[in-house]
């Protein structure tokens, strides 16, 4: 890529993912990668375990740089697509090309909180019905359900969960639909093939009784720290299917996203996860979902770095 010398006079704002063309109509959206922010945090169990992710999206945005600029100088012309990412270290270009869209946020109207998964479905599904990889950003991860639910047409699906928590109990005091119990409202759909769970580490014995009995694909962080990557989702995640990632950044260690909302000591590094990323099966990928760290009121270096290294995966999940 050649650096122009005038940046030109203005840069559009705010800003998209990845500074990727905005796509205001669903029914015209024509890209590869459709970036879907999901603002939703109602899943989260209250009041013991801190809101905010719902400005998710937003904080994403803004730290996509440094990473990949779609187009440059921003703003500017991309008829052929991305201008890709270049990769030092296996000295090639990532993504060059690829036709990307945002799509910007799903609609969340306060405490009606059935017909704001209803519109998280309906948004997924008209993305996936437009042949999109759909790229879902929240918000807390009950989002997973509410846009699987939308990959329907893209199934059967095998959902790769990268989590250092299971989020396989049944119910929280009769609440169905918390981040808590996400990955069992995916197992009970009938277009759900498969469930494995990569990164775990403080997981409920009845949770793991259950992921065991429903027959998931289940790694601890310290099977992927002794294993390798690599070998854990060569041995784990099925083959030959469409795959549906979801990425909880707190599977990452305490001190790499110290501003999620459960952040977990001994977790996974940025390379094992990017690893893990790399090596998943060739085949159809159906949609990637991101779980955001929460945003301060006065940013600080912590919640910064989690946001800057959270926007990593959702281009590196594509490089395989």
């Amino acid at each position: 890529m050649e650096l122009p010398a005038d940046p030109g006079l203005l840069w559009p704002s705010p800003r998209t993912f990845f500074g990727a063309p905005r796509c205001e109509d669903l029914e015209t959206l024509s890209a590869a990668v459709a970036f879907l922010g999901v603002p939703y945090d109602a899943g989260t169990l209250q009041p013991y375990i801190r809101t905010g992710q719902s400005a998710g999206p937003a904080a994403a945005r803004l730290s996509s740089y440094n990473q990949l600029d779609y187009a440059w100088p921003p703003g500017s012309s991309a008829s052929n697509g991305s201008l890709g990412w270049f990769d030092i270290e296996a000295k090639r270009e990532y993504l060059a090309g690829v036709t990307m869209a945002d799509c910007g946020d799903v609609a969340i109207a306060g405490a009606a909180i059935e017909q704001n998964l209803d519109r998280i479905t309906r948004a997924a599904r008209l993305v996936a019905e437009r042949g999109s990889l759909v790229v879902a950003v929240g918000g807390d991860h009950s989002i997973s359900v509410p846009v699987a639910r939308g990959m329907e047409p893209l199934g059967p699906i095998d959902v790769v969960h990268f989590d250092a928590h299971a989020d396989f109990t049944d119910h929280f005091f009769g609440a169905r639909y918390s981040h808590g119990s996400q990955l069992r409202r995916l197992s009970e759909l009938p277009f759900v093939r498969s469930i494995t769970a990569i990164g775990l580490r403080n997981v409920w014995k009845v949770e793991y009784d259950d992921l065991v009995t429903y027959g998931a694909g289940i790694a601890t962080t310290r099977d992927v720290l002794e294993s390798g990557p690599q070998e854990v989702v060569e041995r784990l995640v099925p083959k030959g299917g469409t795959l549906d990632v979801s990425i909880d950044i707190d599977v990452l260690d305490l001190p790499i996203v110290s501003g999620t909302t459960l952040p977990e000591p001994g977790g996974l590094s940025y390379r094992d996860l990017r690893g893990a990323g790399r090596c998943s099966p060739k085949g159809p990928r159906g949609g990637i979902r991101h779980r955001r760290a929460v945003p301060a009121a006065r940013p600080t270096g912590g919640h910064i770095k989690s946001h800057h290294v959270a926007d990593h995966p959702l281009l590196e999940c594509h490089f395989r």
